[in-house]
């Protein structure tokens, strides 16, 4: 009997998250806004993105949901969210999920210098190694966004210095280091670039002869 009810409840989530992807299709904003407090975590994140689809997400309702109980809804939330949102306090986030996606998220606000600092101790020393390389992607972001009026020089010589230590990281992290490092007008990057041609990972190897326009084996 418990287990058809579980089954039912399930059941009822999934339609109940369907609801929310097509209000999101149709533009029925007041259906998404009512499934915002649903029970089930998974209905709650699929009403933030319909918001989002329908032009109609505000930033209260993003920040409530980056205080959700839900990993999967606050990982929604920061995917979101706007710049005006603060999202430097989910690095600290228990969960790796959230971690990474507010890594991310950050990333893609390229001209702004401030989340360095935490970036920067996402990329050292986290314990998941995919938070470890969106950390070091959001960097690469950050640093070829900034120029001498997009922010202080302490934030590019930071960023800089995790960049050339991820290149003893795992080879995918070292792979988005790279990236980043191939934006610096910077001796010491551009000599990690060139000695990358020899890493001993091969799509490390072809990532750095992409960049500098040579062949590798």
């Amino acid at each position: 009997m418990s287990g058809g009810g579980l089954g039912e409840a399930a059941d009822d989530a999934y339609a109940r998250r369907l609801e929310a992807v097509v209000a999101g299709h149709r533009g029925e904003a007041a259906v998404a806004e009512r499934l915002l407090s649903d029970s089930a975590a998974a209905v709650r994140a699929a009403a933030l993105g319909a918001l989002a689809r329908c032009g109609e997400l505000q930033v209260a309702q993003v920040r409530r949901a980056l205080g959700d109980e839900a990993a999967a809804v606050r990982c929604r939330a920061a995917e979101l969210a706007p710049v005006e949102v603060e999202l430097v306090g989910l690095l600290s986030d228990p969960d790796a999920s959230v971690v990474e996606a507010a890594a991310a998220a950050l990333g893609e606000r390229d001209r702004d210098p401030r989340p360095v600092e935490e970036l920067c101790q996402v990329a050292r020393g986290h314990d998941d190694p995919l938070c470890r390389e969106s950390a070091v992607a959001a960097l690469g972001a950050i640093a070829a966004g900034l120029d001498a009026d997009a922010g202080p020089d302490a934030a590019q010589a930071m960023a800089l210095e995790v960049l050339l230590a991820a290149m003893e990281d795992r080879p995918q992290i070292r792979r988005r280091a790279l990236l980043g490092l191939h934006q610096f007008d910077n001796d010491r990057a551009v000599d990690a670039v060139r000695a990358a041609l020899e890493d001993r990972d091969r799509q490390v190897r072809a990532v750095a002869g992409e960049l500098l326009g040579v062949p590798v084996h």
